[in-house]
């Protein structure tokens, strides 16, 4: 398997603006207690949420378009589905608009944005899709193989159509780096680099024009080194801001690698609706997503990365393909979340194991649940395949519900409702996002042939959670702990009002609590006490205020610090002042959290900006 540049997902069968900055910025909906909360030590006990995920875009590929389809896409089904693409509310995205937006932290995309490229310059595609583009008001790229170009090959456009098209502002043109299969000077990362860089001087040369991208639009050949190292490196020799690859469907987010933008292949045989439903299923999942597998658009929510999957009314089969052991498919969409509450109905045992994994990282250990030999096993699975076993009760017969929770570094799993463990157990060192993933898996047999491993599910239901942090008082009487332990299930972060800053000096509210500290190594929550910032606070606070941050932040037994302010304050001097100050505290090994005040009850996002969003609160635990 191909981490880095994975074969295209297999077919299904009908018989398929900066990093993440850990920054949580949330709203507390406490209008008439905001002013106790900022001047008081005794300020009420707060919940607060925060957003999981950051902004992203999708790109769409289409292949050739042709009044003679045969195997490519007919003008017909171009037209609709650039009409569907339109009427559901996809704007198109600009290669430059991407760029901005990577590299500038206040660079915003529109809704529902799409990137539409065209994977070469065909003649007939160029005279057919160009009047489609100019009526919709649509923009899109096309990758171009300058070779092919400067040899005039007549089923392409010519340069001087190349240079009416970027003039147009309807197109941007890219390199296609390694067209027609494997290219031998791939095995030679400089003559590779100074290839690329050769096409795009000559692209920008004629074109007046910057060129930004090249594509590889194949898997990466192993034998010609680590494409994950190579292709990067050789993006950036030529002097290329960005590159995609041959990867799984996928929404391309703020934090990904530039060198490693993925796409949507469009097939020619989707319907209008089909090609919208893969659209709207790779976006960024925000809400609880629940799939009875009743209708054929279920299989665009699905991501298959190996096996087969197929899907019949209420059920979704999922096996392994001749000569491999297993089958996985991840979940749409949720390439980021982190916490997350997915249950799984199966309507039998499955043949051979089968496991639900959320963070799923085939590099990084991660927690597992699924059924083996007869039982239900919660594990820790190891970035080397080795497996930890840390609950395990007897499978029955009939249908079951397998349930798996993650809230920060805790873990809870259920069979038919029943929690498998007492308390939560501990996520794993570093597995902090990834994708919902559903595994079969079959060890090796002793025979030649592989023995089959096969699931059949009938209902799948994946909720995103919102990290939630609970502020409260430095010292808690009886009732508080109640509360507190009435909510811990609901937290990621415990956040002890310790620390102020008030006229320009920072003041220490009470003394440390060990109980608190404890309570929350037990319970595996984030222990980042809170620091209240009084809204006068004048930016010019900002040095001597970050190296007490820092400070505090690094005392033993903190994970960090959250970080409570005024929203009315947050302004682009703000940002860029916690920006730098969350860089600082992240290389102490620590976290910063950030929660915004909003007297205004806002539930909307505070701005544009793809990392920073304000989410409604939660209700108080105190």
């Amino acid at each position: 398997m191909q981490h880095h540049f994975p074969k295209n997902p297999l077919p299904v069968s009908h018989k398929r603006n900066a990093v993440w900055w850990l920054l949580l910025i949330a709203t507390v909906i406490a209008g008439h207690e905001l002013p106790k909360l900022l001047a008081s030590t005794g300020a009420p006990t707060q919940s607060v949420s925060a957003s999981i995920e950051n902004q992203a875009f999708l790109a769409l590929t289409f292949g050739k378009v042709s009044n003679h389809p045969g195997l490519a896409i007919s003008v017909n089904s171009l037209k609709d589905d650039l009409n569907a693409i339109k009427q559901a509310g996809y704007h198109t995205l600009s290669l430059a608009q991407v760029n901005r937006w990577r590299t500038t932290n206040n660079e915003s995309l529109p809704s529902n944005p799409v990137l539409l490229t065209f994977e070469e310059a065909n003649r007939e595609t160029i005279e057919i899709v160009d009047p489609l583009l100019a009526r919709l008001g649509m923009t899109a790229t096309v990758f171009v193989d300058v070779a092919e170009l400067e040899q005039a090959n007549i089923h392409l456009v010519s340069w001087h159509k190349l240079e009416l098209m970027a003039k147009s502002g309807r197109w941007e043109i890219a390199v296609s780096a390694c067209p027609n299969g494997d290219d031998q000077g791939f095995a030679n990362p400089a003559l590779l680099a100074q290839k690329l860089s050769q096409q795009r001087q000559r692209l920008e040369q004629r074109l007046q024009m910057p060129v930004l991208v090249a594509d590889c639009s194949r898997a990466w050949n192993p034998a010609y080194g680590d494409g994950a190292v190579i292709w990067p490196q050789t993006l950036t020799e030529a002097g290329f801001s960005m590159g995609f690859v041959a990867a799984a469907s996928g929404a391309n987010y703020h934090v990904d690698s530039p060198a490693n933008l993925k796409r949507i292949r469009v097939s020619r045989t989707w319907a209008p609706a089909e090609l919208v439903s893969h659209l709207n299923n790779n976006q960024p999942r925000r809400t609880e997503f629940v799939d009875q597998f009743d209708s054929a658009l279920s299989a665009s929510a699905w991501i298959v990365d190996r096996g087969e999957m197929t899907l019949e009314p209420g059920n979704l089969r999922l096996t392994n393909s001749p000569n491999e052991q297993g089958a996985l498919i991840s979940l749409a969409g949720t390439e980021k979340w982190r916490d997350a509450d997915v249950e799984v109905q199966l309507a039998a045992l499955p043949t051979g194991q089968f496991w639900l994994s959320l963070r799923n990282d085939p590099h990084r250990a991660s927690i597992r649940l699924g059924i083996a030999n007869g039982q239900v096993l919660l594990q820790e699975s190891l970035a080397t395949d080795v497996h930890r076993q840390l609950a395990s009760v007897d499978a029955t017969d009939g249908p079951l519900r397998l349930r798996l929770r993650v809230v920060g570094k805790g873990a809870m799993a259920y069979l038919n409702d029943q929690p498998l463990t007492q308390r939560p157990i501990a996520m794993p060192e570093g597995a902090e996002q990834g994708p919902v993933s559903l595994a079969v898996w079959q060890p090796e047999s002793e025979t030649a042939d592989l023995t089959e491993a096969l699931v059949n599910l009938s209902k799948v239901i994946a909720k995103p959670l919102e990290a939630k942090a609970g502020i409260i008082n430095p010292v808690l009487d009886e009732n508080g702990w109640q509360r507190l332990h009435d909510s811990v299930d609901q937290l990621a972060v415990l956040s002890p009002q310790y620390f102020a800053w008030q006229d320009g000096k920072p003041q220490v509210l009470a003394a440390y609590d060990n109980a608190l500290e404890i309570f929350a190594r037990y319970h595996h929550l984030s222990f980042q006490p809170a620091v209240v910032i009084n809204s006068q606070t004048s930016l010019s606070d900002a040095p001597l205020l970050a190296e007490q941050l820092i400070t505090w932040a690094s005392e033993p037994g903190f994970d960090g610090l959250n970080l409570v302010l005024n929203d009315s304050m947050f302004d682009d001097g703000w940002r860029a002042f916690l920006t730098d100050l969350i860089q600082r505290i992240r290389q102490t090994g620590k976290t910063l959290t950030v929660t915004l005040l909003d007297v205004k009850q806002q539930s909307q996002p505070m701005d544009a900006n793809d990392f920073l969003w304000v989410v409604t609160s939660s209700p108080s635990i105190n």
